[in-house]
Protein backbone atom coordinates (compact mmCIF):
# COMPACT_ATOMS: atom_id res chain seq x y z
CA UNK A 1 0.00 0.00 0.00
CA UNK A 2 1.42 3.16 -0.69
CA UNK A 3 1.04 5.91 1.43
CA UNK A 4 2.03 9.66 0.79
CA UNK A 5 1.96 11.98 3.91
CA UNK A 6 2.27 15.65 4.51
CA UNK A 7 2.75 16.90 7.36
CA UNK A 8 1.10 20.57 8.47
CA UNK A 9 2.51 23.70 8.65
CA UNK A 10 1.49 26.20 10.83
CA UNK A 11 0.85 29.42 9.00
CA UNK A 12 0.62 31.92 11.21
CA UNK A 13 -0.51 35.43 10.51
CA UNK A 14 1.68 38.41 11.46
CA UNK A 15 0.06 40.93 13.01
CA UNK A 16 0.13 44.64 11.68
CA UNK A 17 0.86 47.57 13.50
CA UNK A 18 -2.49 50.10 12.49
CA UNK A 19 -1.22 52.82 14.57
CA UNK A 20 2.23 52.46 12.56
CA UNK A 21 0.36 51.96 9.64
CA UNK A 22 -1.82 54.91 9.77
CA UNK A 23 1.18 57.42 10.74
CA UNK A 24 3.01 55.87 7.10
CA UNK A 25 -0.01 56.41 5.06
CA UNK A 26 -0.57 59.90 6.49
CA UNK A 27 2.23 61.18 5.17
CA UNK A 28 2.28 59.12 2.07
CA UNK A 29 -1.44 60.99 1.36
CA UNK A 30 0.16 64.44 2.48
CA UNK A 31 3.40 63.76 0.17
CA UNK A 32 0.66 62.53 -2.88
CA UNK A 33 -0.80 65.41 -2.31
CA UNK A 34 1.70 68.23 -2.53
CA UNK A 35 3.06 65.63 -5.89
CA UNK A 36 -0.38 65.78 -7.28
CA UNK A 37 -0.76 69.90 -6.89
CA UNK A 38 2.68 69.97 -8.69
CA UNK A 39 1.53 67.37 -11.25
CA UNK A 40 -1.50 69.74 -12.77
CA UNK A 41 0.70 72.54 -13.15
CA UNK A 42 1.53 73.99 -16.67
CA UNK A 43 5.54 73.86 -16.32
CA UNK A 44 5.16 70.01 -15.59
CA UNK A 45 3.05 69.63 -18.45
CA UNK A 46 5.58 71.03 -20.33
CA UNK A 47 7.87 68.68 -18.96
CA UNK A 48 5.67 65.77 -20.09
CA UNK A 49 6.68 66.70 -24.01
CA UNK A 50 9.15 64.87 -26.10
CA UNK A 51 9.34 63.30 -28.87
CA UNK A 52 5.47 61.64 -30.57
CA UNK A 53 5.49 58.14 -31.42
CA UNK A 54 4.54 57.87 -34.71
CA UNK A 55 3.11 54.01 -34.80
CA UNK A 56 2.70 50.97 -32.09
CA UNK A 57 6.04 48.60 -32.71
CA UNK A 58 3.69 45.64 -31.92
CA UNK A 59 0.02 45.09 -31.77
CA UNK A 60 -0.40 42.21 -28.01
CA UNK A 61 -3.91 40.81 -27.89
CA UNK A 62 -5.84 40.57 -24.94
CA UNK A 63 -6.80 36.75 -23.61
CA UNK A 64 -9.54 37.52 -22.45
CA UNK A 65 -12.63 37.54 -24.93
CA UNK A 66 -15.14 40.06 -24.35
CA UNK A 67 -18.61 39.77 -23.23
CA UNK A 68 -21.49 40.92 -25.97
CA UNK A 69 -23.91 41.24 -23.46
CA UNK A 70 -21.68 43.77 -21.32
CA UNK A 71 -20.44 45.78 -25.06
CA UNK A 72 -24.22 46.45 -25.80
CA UNK A 73 -24.62 47.84 -22.01
CA UNK A 74 -21.82 50.30 -23.07
CA UNK A 75 -23.26 51.07 -26.58
CA UNK A 76 -26.36 51.96 -24.24
CA UNK A 77 -25.20 54.50 -21.75
CA UNK A 78 -24.82 51.72 -19.28
CA UNK A 79 -21.62 51.58 -16.90
CA UNK A 80 -21.66 48.71 -14.66
CA UNK A 81 -18.03 48.65 -13.02
CA UNK A 82 -16.46 47.64 -10.13
CA UNK A 83 -17.67 49.89 -7.38
CA UNK A 84 -21.37 50.65 -8.43
CA UNK A 85 -23.34 50.75 -11.66
CA UNK A 86 -24.47 54.47 -13.35
CA UNK A 87 -26.89 54.28 -16.42
CA UNK A 88 -26.55 57.45 -18.64
CA UNK A 89 -27.63 58.75 -22.30
CA UNK A 90 -25.09 57.34 -24.92
CA UNK A 91 -24.18 60.86 -26.02
CA UNK A 92 -23.19 61.96 -22.33
CA UNK A 93 -19.66 61.69 -21.70
CA UNK A 94 -18.94 58.76 -18.49
CA UNK A 95 -16.28 61.49 -17.43
CA UNK A 96 -18.56 63.99 -16.79
CA UNK A 97 -20.75 61.74 -14.75
CA UNK A 98 -20.89 61.63 -10.89
CA UNK A 99 -19.38 58.41 -10.06
CA UNK A 100 -21.08 56.07 -7.27
CA UNK A 101 -17.00 55.60 -5.69
CA UNK A 102 -13.54 55.66 -6.55
CA UNK A 103 -13.68 52.40 -7.31
CA UNK A 104 -15.85 52.74 -10.22
CA UNK A 105 -14.35 55.68 -11.16
CA UNK A 106 -10.72 53.62 -11.34
CA UNK A 107 -12.60 50.92 -13.07
CA UNK A 108 -14.02 53.63 -15.89
CA UNK A 109 -10.48 55.37 -16.64
CA UNK A 110 -8.94 51.80 -16.44
CA UNK A 111 -10.50 51.52 -20.17
CA UNK A 112 -10.30 47.50 -19.05
CA UNK A 113 -13.66 47.65 -20.53
CA UNK A 114 -12.69 47.96 -23.92
CA UNK A 115 -12.46 44.09 -24.19
CA UNK A 116 -15.91 43.91 -24.74
CA UNK A 117 -16.10 46.42 -27.35
CA UNK A 118 -13.29 45.38 -29.32
CA UNK A 119 -15.32 41.38 -29.44
CA UNK A 120 -18.29 43.43 -30.91
CA UNK A 121 -16.58 43.64 -33.95
CA UNK A 122 -19.41 46.48 -35.74
CA UNK A 123 -18.45 50.09 -36.63
CA UNK A 124 -20.33 51.14 -33.79
CA UNK A 125 -18.49 49.76 -31.36
CA UNK A 126 -15.44 51.38 -33.26
CA UNK A 127 -17.10 54.61 -33.94
CA UNK A 128 -18.33 55.21 -29.98
CA UNK A 129 -14.51 53.69 -28.21
CA UNK A 130 -13.21 56.77 -30.85
CA UNK A 131 -15.13 59.09 -29.22
CA UNK A 132 -14.97 58.33 -25.12
CA UNK A 133 -11.27 57.84 -26.19
CA UNK A 134 -11.36 61.53 -27.58
CA UNK A 135 -13.67 62.85 -24.84
CA UNK A 136 -11.12 61.46 -22.21
CA UNK A 137 -8.46 63.19 -23.83
CA UNK A 138 -10.19 66.21 -23.82
CA UNK A 139 -11.47 66.16 -20.47
CA UNK A 140 -8.76 64.29 -18.63
CA UNK A 141 -6.05 64.02 -20.69
CA UNK A 142 -3.69 66.74 -18.97
CA UNK A 143 -4.39 65.84 -15.29
CA UNK A 144 -7.33 64.07 -12.95
CA UNK A 145 -6.66 63.11 -9.76
CA UNK A 146 -8.09 59.61 -10.12
CA UNK A 147 -7.45 58.47 -13.99
CA UNK A 148 -3.95 59.67 -13.29
CA UNK A 149 -2.57 57.81 -10.45
CA UNK A 150 -0.63 55.56 -11.20
CA UNK A 151 -2.20 52.14 -11.52
CA UNK A 152 -4.79 53.45 -13.37
CA UNK A 153 -2.64 54.81 -15.93
CA UNK A 154 -0.91 51.39 -16.06
CA UNK A 155 -4.11 49.66 -16.61
CA UNK A 156 -5.22 52.31 -19.10
CA UNK A 157 -2.38 51.92 -20.91
CA UNK A 158 -2.11 48.00 -20.41
CA UNK A 159 -5.78 48.33 -22.03
CA UNK A 160 -4.81 50.60 -25.30
CA UNK A 161 -2.05 48.29 -26.30
CA UNK A 162 -4.17 45.78 -26.14
CA UNK A 163 -6.72 46.71 -28.33
CA UNK A 164 -4.61 49.14 -30.38
CA UNK A 165 -5.42 47.53 -33.45
CA UNK A 166 -9.18 48.45 -32.81
CA UNK A 167 -9.20 51.61 -31.56
CA UNK A 168 -6.37 53.12 -33.79
CA UNK A 169 -6.49 51.47 -37.40
CA UNK A 170 -8.57 53.23 -39.58
CA UNK A 171 -9.00 56.10 -37.77
CA UNK A 172 -8.21 59.67 -39.21
CA UNK A 173 -4.53 60.69 -39.17
CA UNK A 174 -5.06 63.49 -36.92
CA UNK A 175 -7.16 61.69 -34.54
CA UNK A 176 -4.57 58.61 -34.58
CA UNK A 177 -1.40 61.14 -33.84
CA UNK A 178 -3.34 62.82 -30.73
CA UNK A 179 -4.04 59.79 -29.13
CA UNK A 180 0.24 58.66 -30.09
CA UNK A 181 1.23 61.93 -28.50
CA UNK A 182 -1.71 60.94 -25.15
CA UNK A 183 -0.23 57.28 -24.75
CA UNK A 184 3.42 59.05 -24.81
CA UNK A 185 2.57 61.56 -21.92
CA UNK A 186 1.01 59.40 -19.84
CA UNK A 187 3.88 56.62 -20.50
CA UNK A 188 6.69 59.32 -19.09
CA UNK A 189 4.40 60.50 -16.20
CA UNK A 190 4.20 56.66 -15.52
CA UNK A 191 8.22 56.31 -15.54
CA UNK A 192 8.65 58.81 -13.13
CA UNK A 193 5.78 57.65 -10.65
CA UNK A 194 5.25 53.75 -10.90
CA UNK A 195 7.09 52.87 -7.82
CA UNK A 196 4.98 55.63 -6.11
CA UNK A 197 1.55 53.30 -6.56
CA UNK A 198 -0.25 51.57 -3.85
CA UNK A 199 1.57 48.11 -2.36
CA UNK A 200 0.29 45.23 -3.54
CA UNK A 201 -1.43 44.65 -7.01
CA UNK A 202 -1.81 48.35 -7.78
CA UNK A 203 1.63 48.42 -8.32
CA UNK A 204 2.11 45.42 -10.36
CA UNK A 205 -0.23 46.84 -12.73
CA UNK A 206 1.52 50.14 -12.75
CA UNK A 207 4.92 48.52 -13.35
CA UNK A 208 3.30 46.04 -16.44
CA UNK A 209 1.74 49.31 -17.99
CA UNK A 210 5.22 51.21 -18.00
CA UNK A 211 7.15 48.00 -19.17
CA UNK A 212 4.48 47.01 -21.87
CA UNK A 213 4.84 51.14 -22.92
CA UNK A 214 8.21 50.35 -23.38
CA UNK A 215 7.47 47.39 -25.51
CA UNK A 216 5.13 48.32 -27.56
CA UNK A 217 6.02 52.13 -28.58
CA UNK A 218 9.35 53.77 -30.30
CA UNK A 219 12.34 54.77 -27.87
CA UNK A 220 10.99 52.92 -25.23
CA UNK A 221 14.55 51.52 -23.48
CA UNK A 222 14.17 53.73 -20.84
CA UNK A 223 10.66 52.94 -19.96
CA UNK A 224 11.15 49.18 -20.48
CA UNK A 225 14.19 49.20 -18.30
CA UNK A 226 12.58 51.22 -15.27
CA UNK A 227 9.12 49.16 -15.49
CA UNK A 228 11.44 45.79 -15.48
CA UNK A 229 12.88 46.70 -12.77
CA UNK A 230 9.88 47.81 -10.69
CA UNK A 231 8.00 44.67 -11.36
CA UNK A 232 10.82 42.14 -10.67
CA UNK A 233 11.25 43.65 -7.36
CA UNK A 234 7.36 43.13 -6.84
CA UNK A 235 6.72 39.98 -8.24
CA UNK A 236 9.88 38.89 -5.72
CA UNK A 237 8.08 40.63 -2.75
CA UNK A 238 4.56 39.34 -4.15
CA UNK A 239 4.74 35.65 -5.32
CA UNK A 240 5.24 33.44 -2.95
CA UNK A 241 8.10 30.46 -3.34
CA UNK A 242 4.75 28.03 -4.10
CA UNK A 243 3.69 30.19 -6.87
CA UNK A 244 0.51 32.30 -5.28
CA UNK A 245 0.33 35.78 -5.51
CA UNK A 246 0.28 37.19 -1.63
CA UNK A 247 -3.27 38.17 -1.26
CA UNK A 248 -4.57 34.56 -2.01
CA UNK A 249 -7.15 36.04 -4.68
CA UNK A 250 -7.74 33.59 -7.64
CA UNK A 251 -8.70 36.29 -9.91
CA UNK A 252 -5.59 38.43 -8.99
CA UNK A 253 -3.34 35.19 -9.93
CA UNK A 254 -5.00 34.88 -13.29
CA UNK A 255 -4.79 38.60 -14.07
CA UNK A 256 -0.90 38.33 -12.84
CA UNK A 257 -0.32 35.67 -15.08
CA UNK A 258 -1.60 36.63 -18.20
CA UNK A 259 0.20 39.92 -18.32
CA UNK A 260 3.64 38.23 -16.83
CA UNK A 261 3.37 35.91 -20.20
CA UNK A 262 2.64 39.16 -22.28
CA UNK A 263 5.23 40.92 -21.75
CA UNK A 264 7.45 37.77 -22.15
CA UNK A 265 6.31 36.71 -25.22
CA UNK A 266 6.79 40.71 -26.25
CA UNK A 267 10.44 40.55 -25.20
CA UNK A 268 11.18 37.00 -27.13
CA UNK A 269 8.81 38.50 -30.45
CA UNK A 270 11.59 41.08 -30.29
CA UNK A 271 15.18 39.15 -29.88
CA UNK A 272 15.26 41.22 -26.24
CA UNK A 273 16.57 38.71 -23.18
CA UNK A 274 13.77 37.53 -20.90
CA UNK A 275 15.27 37.14 -17.27
CA UNK A 276 15.47 33.32 -15.77
CA UNK A 277 13.80 34.91 -12.70
CA UNK A 278 10.87 36.34 -14.64
CA UNK A 279 10.22 33.22 -16.46
CA UNK A 280 10.70 31.03 -13.36
CA UNK A 281 7.60 33.25 -11.91
CA UNK A 282 5.32 32.28 -14.20
CA UNK A 283 6.27 28.89 -14.17
CA UNK A 284 5.82 28.97 -10.74
CA UNK A 285 2.36 30.96 -10.95
CA UNK A 286 1.08 28.54 -13.79
CA UNK A 287 0.47 25.55 -11.63
CA UNK A 288 -1.35 27.34 -9.06
CA UNK A 289 -3.87 28.87 -11.84
CA UNK A 290 -4.24 25.11 -12.86
CA UNK A 291 -4.76 24.52 -8.72
CA UNK A 292 -7.34 27.04 -8.78
CA UNK A 293 -9.16 25.88 -11.97
CA UNK A 294 -12.47 24.19 -11.85
CA UNK A 295 -12.95 21.12 -14.15
CA UNK A 296 -15.93 23.75 -15.73
CA UNK A 297 -12.93 25.53 -16.84
CA UNK A 298 -13.61 29.01 -14.46
CA UNK A 299 -11.77 29.57 -11.21
CA UNK A 300 -12.62 29.16 -7.30
CA UNK A 301 -13.78 31.77 -5.15
CA UNK A 302 -12.04 32.74 -2.61
CA UNK A 303 -10.80 35.79 -1.14
CA UNK A 304 -12.59 38.16 -3.70
CA UNK A 305 -12.13 35.95 -6.88
CA UNK A 306 -14.88 35.68 -9.21
CA UNK A 307 -15.31 32.70 -12.24
CA UNK A 308 -13.80 35.04 -14.53
CA UNK A 309 -14.73 35.14 -18.18
CA UNK A 310 -14.63 31.60 -20.15
CA UNK A 311 -11.81 30.52 -21.63
CA UNK A 312 -9.35 32.84 -20.07
CA UNK A 313 -7.79 30.27 -17.91
CA UNK A 314 -7.27 28.04 -20.78
CA UNK A 315 -5.82 30.68 -23.06
CA UNK A 316 -3.34 31.28 -20.56
CA UNK A 317 -2.80 27.98 -19.65
CA UNK A 318 -2.11 27.28 -23.12
CA UNK A 319 1.18 29.33 -23.21
CA UNK A 320 2.65 27.56 -20.09
CA UNK A 321 4.29 24.02 -19.47
CA UNK A 322 2.02 21.49 -18.84
CA UNK A 323 2.70 20.98 -15.01
CA UNK A 324 0.22 19.60 -13.27
CA UNK A 325 -0.81 21.54 -10.51
CA UNK A 326 0.00 20.96 -7.38
CA UNK A 327 -2.40 19.28 -3.94
CA UNK A 328 -1.21 21.77 -1.43
CA UNK A 329 0.01 25.02 -1.90
CA UNK A 330 2.00 24.75 1.37
CA UNK A 331 3.00 28.83 1.67
CA UNK A 332 -0.47 29.95 0.98
CA UNK A 333 -2.50 27.20 2.68
CA UNK A 334 -4.38 25.29 0.01
CA UNK A 335 -5.31 22.38 -0.17
CA UNK A 336 -6.74 20.55 -3.33
CA UNK A 337 -8.05 16.54 -3.93
CA UNK A 338 -9.01 14.96 -7.13
CA UNK A 339 -10.62 11.49 -6.72
CA UNK A 340 -12.75 10.55 -10.25
CA UNK A 341 -14.70 13.06 -11.19
CA UNK A 342 -14.55 15.09 -7.97
CA UNK A 343 -12.58 17.94 -7.28
CA UNK A 344 -12.35 19.45 -3.72
CA UNK A 345 -10.64 22.71 -2.94
CA UNK A 346 -10.18 23.27 0.46
CA UNK A 347 -8.99 26.84 2.19
CA UNK A 348 -6.62 26.29 4.87
CA UNK A 349 -4.70 29.31 4.96
CA UNK A 350 -5.00 32.88 6.49
CA UNK A 351 -3.93 36.32 4.87
CA UNK A 352 -0.25 36.47 5.30
CA UNK A 353 -0.06 40.74 5.39
CA UNK A 354 -2.43 43.31 6.46
CA UNK A 355 -1.27 45.42 3.25
CA UNK A 356 -2.44 42.71 1.09
CA UNK A 357 -5.63 41.78 2.80
CA UNK A 358 -7.85 44.51 1.18
CA UNK A 359 -9.82 41.93 -0.21
CA UNK A 360 -9.13 39.07 1.67
CA UNK A 361 -12.62 36.88 2.85
CA UNK A 362 -13.21 35.65 6.38
CA UNK A 363 -13.32 32.38 4.69
CA UNK A 364 -10.83 29.86 6.78
CA UNK A 365 -11.91 26.26 6.23
CA UNK A 366 -14.08 27.02 3.74
CA UNK A 367 -14.23 24.90 0.90
CA UNK A 368 -15.50 24.66 -3.04
CA UNK A 369 -16.59 20.88 -4.76
CA UNK A 370 -17.11 20.42 -8.42
CA UNK A 371 -18.02 16.90 -9.82
CA UNK A 372 -17.48 16.76 -13.59
CA UNK A 373 -18.14 19.63 -15.31
CA UNK A 374 -20.48 21.08 -12.65
CA UNK A 375 -20.34 22.50 -9.62
CA UNK A 376 -22.15 21.58 -6.04
CA UNK A 377 -20.49 23.15 -2.95
CA UNK A 378 -19.40 26.83 -3.67
CA UNK A 379 -18.49 29.63 -1.73
CA UNK A 380 -21.24 33.22 -2.39
CA UNK A 381 -17.96 34.97 -4.32
CA UNK A 382 -18.04 38.51 -4.53
CA UNK A 383 -19.12 41.49 -6.50
CA UNK A 384 -18.11 44.97 -6.69
CA UNK A 385 -20.99 46.51 -8.54
CA UNK A 386 -23.41 46.62 -5.26
CA UNK A 387 -20.83 48.78 -3.16
CA UNK A 388 -19.07 47.92 -0.27
CA UNK A 389 -22.27 46.95 1.95
CA UNK A 390 -22.62 43.57 -0.36
CA UNK A 391 -18.29 43.85 -0.34
CA UNK A 392 -18.50 43.44 3.27
CA UNK A 393 -21.39 40.60 3.60
CA UNK A 394 -19.47 38.55 0.89
CA UNK A 395 -16.15 38.62 2.94
CA UNK A 396 -18.29 37.43 6.10
CA UNK A 397 -17.54 33.37 6.80
CA UNK A 398 -21.04 33.43 6.73
CA UNK A 399 -20.83 33.14 2.92
CA UNK A 400 -18.66 30.14 2.45
CA UNK A 401 -19.32 26.98 3.24
CA UNK A 402 -17.56 26.57 6.43
CA UNK A 403 -18.38 27.27 10.38
CA UNK A 404 -19.24 30.32 12.15
CA UNK A 405 -19.86 30.93 15.91
CA UNK A 406 -22.55 33.13 17.12
CA UNK A 407 -23.11 34.69 13.90
CA UNK A 408 -19.32 35.70 13.89
CA UNK A 409 -16.99 36.18 11.61
CA UNK A 410 -13.33 34.12 12.17
CA UNK A 411 -12.01 37.43 10.81
CA UNK A 412 -12.36 41.19 11.23
CA UNK A 413 -12.04 44.08 9.07
CA UNK A 414 -11.60 48.19 8.99
CA UNK A 415 -15.09 48.88 8.21
CA UNK A 416 -16.87 52.42 8.20
CA UNK A 417 -13.72 54.66 10.26
CA UNK A 418 -11.40 56.86 9.28
CA UNK A 419 -8.56 54.20 9.50
CA UNK A 420 -10.51 52.37 6.99
CA UNK A 421 -10.28 55.19 4.66
CA UNK A 422 -6.84 55.54 4.70
CA UNK A 423 -5.84 51.90 4.88
CA UNK A 424 -8.79 50.37 3.15
CA UNK A 425 -10.57 47.48 4.27
CA UNK A 426 -7.95 45.48 5.32
CA UNK A 427 -8.19 42.54 7.93
CA UNK A 428 -7.36 43.80 11.57
CA UNK A 429 -7.84 40.41 12.86
CA UNK A 430 -7.35 37.15 11.46
CA UNK A 431 -6.80 33.52 12.50
CA UNK A 432 -3.01 33.59 13.55
CA UNK A 433 -2.44 30.04 13.62
CA UNK A 434 -3.91 27.80 10.65
CA UNK A 435 -2.63 24.26 10.48
CA UNK A 436 -3.40 21.35 8.07
CA UNK A 437 -2.36 17.87 7.37
CA UNK A 438 -2.71 15.43 4.02
CA UNK A 439 -3.05 11.62 4.16
CA UNK A 440 -3.24 9.53 0.91
CA UNK A 441 -3.33 6.18 0.21
CA UNK A 442 -5.12 3.86 -2.41
CA UNK A 443 -8.39 4.33 0.07
CA UNK A 444 -8.72 8.16 -0.88
CA UNK A 445 -7.54 11.42 0.20
CA UNK A 446 -7.47 12.88 4.13
CA UNK A 447 -7.42 16.38 5.03
CA UNK A 448 -7.19 17.47 8.73
CA UNK A 449 -7.53 21.39 9.32
CA UNK A 450 -7.55 23.50 12.38
CA UNK A 451 -7.73 27.78 12.80
CA UNK A 452 -7.68 29.84 15.98
CA UNK A 453 -10.30 32.46 14.66
CA UNK A 454 -12.53 31.91 17.36
CA UNK A 455 -10.24 31.58 20.64
CA UNK A 456 -9.99 35.01 21.67
CA UNK A 457 -13.57 35.12 21.10
CA UNK A 458 -14.90 32.58 22.66
CA UNK A 459 -11.75 30.18 23.54
CA UNK A 460 -12.52 27.35 21.11
CA UNK A 461 -10.60 26.02 18.25
CA UNK A 462 -12.50 25.08 14.59
CA UNK A 463 -10.91 21.92 13.56
CA UNK A 464 -12.48 20.03 10.38
CA UNK A 465 -11.54 17.00 8.47
CA UNK A 466 -12.03 15.58 5.00
CA UNK A 467 -12.13 12.40 3.84
CA UNK A 468 -12.60 11.73 -0.12
CA UNK A 469 -12.58 8.45 -1.60
CA UNK A 470 -10.87 7.17 -4.21
CA UNK A 471 -12.97 6.97 -6.68
CA UNK A 472 -14.65 10.74 -5.68
CA UNK A 473 -17.97 9.14 -4.99
CA UNK A 474 -17.74 10.18 -1.16
CA UNK A 475 -16.57 12.86 0.74
CA UNK A 476 -16.76 12.61 4.47
CA UNK A 477 -16.76 15.12 6.79
CA UNK A 478 -16.43 16.53 10.46
CA UNK A 479 -16.51 20.17 12.32
CA UNK A 480 -15.48 19.97 15.44
CA UNK A 481 -15.26 22.87 17.97
CA UNK A 482 -12.73 22.25 20.57
CA UNK A 483 -11.09 23.75 23.77
CA UNK A 484 -7.61 23.87 24.20
CA UNK A 485 -6.06 21.55 26.18
CA UNK A 486 -3.14 21.75 28.57
CA UNK A 487 -0.20 19.06 28.69
CA UNK A 488 -1.98 16.48 29.91
CA UNK A 489 -4.81 16.46 28.14
CA UNK A 490 -7.07 18.42 30.35
CA UNK A 491 -9.76 21.22 28.62
CA UNK A 492 -8.87 24.59 29.57
CA UNK A 493 -10.89 28.25 29.95
CA UNK A 494 -8.58 30.74 29.00
CA UNK A 495 -9.79 34.11 30.39
CA UNK A 496 -8.72 36.85 28.18
CA UNK A 497 -9.02 40.47 30.27
CA UNK A 498 -12.29 40.81 32.03
CA UNK A 499 -14.44 39.12 30.06
CA UNK A 500 -15.30 35.73 30.71
CA UNK A 501 -15.78 33.10 27.89
CA UNK A 502 -19.09 32.02 26.96
CA UNK A 503 -19.82 27.95 28.18
CA UNK A 504 -22.56 27.28 25.62
CA UNK A 505 -22.27 28.94 21.90
CA UNK A 506 -24.43 28.57 18.59
CA UNK A 507 -22.80 27.48 15.95
CA UNK A 508 -23.97 27.56 12.26
CA UNK A 509 -22.46 25.07 9.84
CA UNK A 510 -23.39 26.50 6.12
CA UNK A 511 -22.89 24.54 2.47
CA UNK A 512 -23.56 26.83 -0.23
CA UNK A 513 -24.85 25.20 -3.43
CA UNK A 514 -24.57 26.01 -7.02
CA UNK A 515 -27.41 27.73 -8.24
CA UNK A 516 -27.94 24.86 -10.83
CA UNK A 517 -28.37 22.42 -8.18
CA UNK A 518 -32.30 21.47 -7.11
CA UNK A 519 -32.23 20.60 -3.34
CA UNK A 520 -34.83 19.28 -1.45
CA UNK A 521 -35.36 17.74 2.03
CA UNK A 522 -35.91 13.71 2.32
CA UNK A 523 -38.43 12.61 4.45
CA UNK A 524 -35.99 11.47 6.89
CA UNK A 525 -34.60 15.26 7.94
CA UNK A 526 -31.47 14.45 8.18
CA UNK A 527 -30.90 14.07 4.50
CA UNK A 528 -31.23 16.30 1.71
CA UNK A 529 -31.47 15.23 -1.58
CA UNK A 530 -29.45 17.13 -4.73
CA UNK A 531 -29.89 16.95 -8.00
CA UNK A 532 -27.29 17.94 -10.70
CA UNK A 533 -28.45 20.03 -13.96
CA UNK A 534 -26.87 17.29 -15.79
CA UNK A 535 -29.18 14.16 -13.79
CA UNK A 536 -26.64 13.57 -11.45
CA UNK A 537 -27.93 13.08 -8.05
CA UNK A 538 -26.23 13.31 -4.77
CA UNK A 539 -27.25 12.56 -1.19
CA UNK A 540 -25.84 14.88 1.49
CA UNK A 541 -26.59 13.32 5.00
CA UNK A 542 -25.60 14.44 8.87
CA UNK A 543 -26.26 13.57 12.50
CA UNK A 544 -26.50 17.55 13.19
CA UNK A 545 -30.18 17.78 15.47
CA UNK A 546 -31.35 20.38 13.05
CA UNK A 547 -30.62 20.75 8.94
CA UNK A 548 -32.55 23.31 7.18
CA UNK A 549 -32.43 24.69 3.19
CA UNK A 550 -32.30 28.62 3.02
CA UNK A 551 -32.20 31.43 0.55
CA UNK A 552 -28.33 32.11 -0.60
CA UNK A 553 -26.94 34.10 -3.42
CA UNK A 554 -23.95 33.28 -5.86
CA UNK A 555 -21.90 35.69 -7.03
CA UNK A 556 -19.38 34.13 -9.28
CA UNK A 557 -19.63 36.13 -12.27
CA UNK A 558 -18.74 38.99 -10.41
CA UNK A 559 -21.32 41.06 -12.15
CA UNK A 560 -24.43 39.57 -11.62
CA UNK A 561 -26.46 38.34 -8.32
CA UNK A 562 -28.05 35.26 -8.67
CA UNK A 563 -30.64 33.24 -6.62
CA UNK A 564 -28.90 29.86 -5.00
CA UNK A 565 -29.86 27.59 -1.62
CA UNK A 566 -27.44 26.58 1.40
CA UNK A 567 -28.34 23.61 3.45
CA UNK A 568 -27.51 24.82 6.89
CA UNK A 569 -26.67 22.64 10.45
CA UNK A 570 -26.89 24.31 13.88
CA UNK A 571 -26.42 23.61 17.14
CA UNK A 572 -25.15 24.77 20.42
CA UNK A 573 -21.32 24.13 21.19
CA UNK A 574 -19.71 23.56 24.76
CA UNK A 575 -16.88 25.89 25.09
CA UNK A 576 -15.50 23.49 28.05
CA UNK A 577 -15.08 20.39 25.86
CA UNK A 578 -15.78 18.85 22.28
CA UNK A 579 -18.64 19.69 19.90
CA UNK A 580 -18.40 17.31 16.66
CA UNK A 581 -20.82 17.38 13.80
CA UNK A 582 -20.27 15.14 11.30
CA UNK A 583 -21.80 14.92 7.68
CA UNK A 584 -21.23 13.12 4.30
CA UNK A 585 -21.95 13.98 0.49
CA UNK A 586 -22.21 10.70 -1.84
CA UNK A 587 -23.08 9.49 -4.62
CA UNK A 588 -26.88 8.31 -5.49
CA UNK A 589 -26.27 6.62 -8.56
CA UNK A 590 -23.54 6.33 -11.33
CA UNK A 591 -23.54 7.08 -15.10
CA UNK A 592 -20.24 6.86 -16.72
CA UNK A 593 -21.57 8.77 -20.00
CA UNK A 594 -22.73 11.87 -17.80
CA UNK A 595 -20.30 14.52 -17.94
Amino acid sequence: MSDATLRGIDHSNPKGDIVKDLLHESLVRGITFLRNLSFRTWPYGLSLRGPMPDRFLVYPKDLAPGSAQAASGLLSGRYDFAGGSVQAKPTTSPWTLVPPSETWAESLHGFSWLAHLDGFKNGAAKDHVEWLITRWMAECGQWHDIGWRPHVIGQRLISWFLHARFISEGSDLIWRSELMCSIARQARHLERTAKWANEGENRLVASIGLTLSGLCLPLGESRLETGMTLLMRELEKQILPDGTHVSRNPSVQLTTLVHLCLLRDLLQDQSLPVPDEFEDTIQRMAPMVRFFRHNDGRLALFNGANEERGGAVDAVLAKTNGRKPFTRAIHAGFQRAKAGRTDLIVDAGAPLRPEFSQNAHAGCLSFEMCVGRHRLITNCGSTALKGQEWQNASRSTAAHSTLTLADQSSARFLEQSFAAKLLGPRVTEAPSHVINERDENEHGVWISTAHDGYLKRFGVWHERRFFLSADGEDLRGEDCIVAPSDENGESWRPIFGKRPVERHVPYTIRFHLHPDVKPSVAREGNKVLLLLSNGDGWTFQTDASSVMLEDSIYLGSGHSVRQSRQIVLSGVADTMGCTTTKWALFRMARDPARK
